[in-house]
């Protein structure tokens, strides 16, 4: 990847739904050029298109950040059984104390409380866990913006 592909991913984690026209002004890059490494891109290193939504304004209030301790002959089952909640929108495998950390939204405490009785301390193989409410965002995205060298 060269200073041009890093212009390219710049301006899309700056603004994802951007016209190659504007892109080509921004970056001052011929359209042509701005198409053909962007359709690379999404080959090698785009994985997806996603949005970022106020969760707030379409009711999932609480945001959970859970650490998990496994069996660990079980870890990597747990891993794929957490993954497949749909409350459950990001899983890391991690070191130090703990070996899976978890992010989850929910409506309420009700729902929270439901959902981790229910669902993650029944995961065969969830030894221990610790969640920790968020009581403030202060910055969320998908990723950080690259910076230029």
């Amino acid at each position: 990847m060269d200073d041009l592909d890093m212009d390219i991913l710049r301006s899309l984690i700056k603004n994802s739904r951007i016209t190659l026209s504007q892109m080509s002004k921004e970056i001052d890059a011929p359209d042509a050029t701005i198409s053909n490494r962007l359709k690379k891109l999404e080959n090698d290193v785009i994985k997806s298109y996603t949005v970022i939504l106020d969760w707030e304004k379409i009711g999932l209030d609480i945001t959970t950040i859970i650490i998990i301790q496994t069996e660990s002959e079980k870890h990597e089952s747990v891993k794929e059984e957490l993954s497949k909640l749909e409350e459950v929108s990001e899983v890391y495998s991690v070191s130090g104390e703990y070996d899976i950390l978890i992010k989850v939204w929910v409506r309420d405490i009700e729902e929270l409380n439901q959902l981790m009785n229910t669902k993650i301390r029944s995961v065969d193989g969830v030894e221990d866990l610790t969640e920790m409410i968020v009581m403030e965002r202060v910055k969320e995205e998908m990723v950080p913006l690259i910076p230029k060298k």
